[in-house]
């Protein structure tokens, strides 16, 4: 039986999938690397950009963002259902109170990480910013580490474990550490010897 036989799978009504996408245009530290030639002088590069060691500069939008629209049909449905790896429900967005409130208000930086230059932000940047930090689980900050605290703050509100990477002069790089109930977490604090890393 061919696939043009069979019956089309009816579309679920008020349910979609939704892509939104959007052009950047990102910009980051130059870098002095050694290589042997130009080829391999760009697989370094990139590989010391995704390892996180290259300080994020500026981003500039390109185009608006825009939204695909697909719908739902039910074979979908079944197939989500039937996935072992289901995406976990949406958690509560958490974060700073001071963070909260009408988007246009600049709100004071409450102190700064030793060899940054902390300047105002509305509240609608740092809530963004905090987002974003939640969905990818990372932030680079330039030289200036200007909002670094943003996402400082946010991590000690809502009690993320983070690493910090200083780059004297190149920029900062926050990451969201592994959780301690994670296996490698244990793992690893097993083979150090150091014990648990909470009682």
């Amino acid at each position: 039986m061919s696939k043009s036989d069979a019956s089309v799978s009816p579309i679920v009504p008020g349910r979609y999938f939704v892509f939104v996408e959007r052009l950047v245009l990102e910009q980051y530290q130059q870098q002095l690397v050694e290589a042997d030639s130009e080829d391999a002088a760009r697989e370094q590069a990139l590989a010391q950009f995704l390892a996180g060691r290259v300080a994020y500069m500026s981003s500039a939008q390109v185009e608006a963002p825009t939204a695909r629209v697909r719908p739902v049909r039910e074979k979908h449905l079944r197939k989500i259902s039937n996935r072992d790896d289901a995406p976990p429900p949406a958690r509560h967005f958490r974060t700073s109170a001071r963070f909260e409130g009408p988007g246009d208000e600049q709100i004071e930086p409450c102190g700064g990480y030793p060899g940054t230059h902390p300047e105002p932000i509305s509240r609608a940047q740092a809530r963004l910013m905090c987002q974003n930090f939640d969905a990818s689980g990372y932030s680079n900050h330039s030289g200036r580490g200007s909002t670094l605290w943003v996402v400082l703050e946010h991590c000690a509100e809502a009690d993320i474990a983070y690493n910090l990477r200083a780059m004297p002069g190149i920029g900062f790089y926050v990451e969201r550490a592994k959780s301690v109930d994670d296996g490698l977490a244990l793992h690893m604090s097993v083979d150090t010897g150091y014990g648990p890393l909470r009682d």
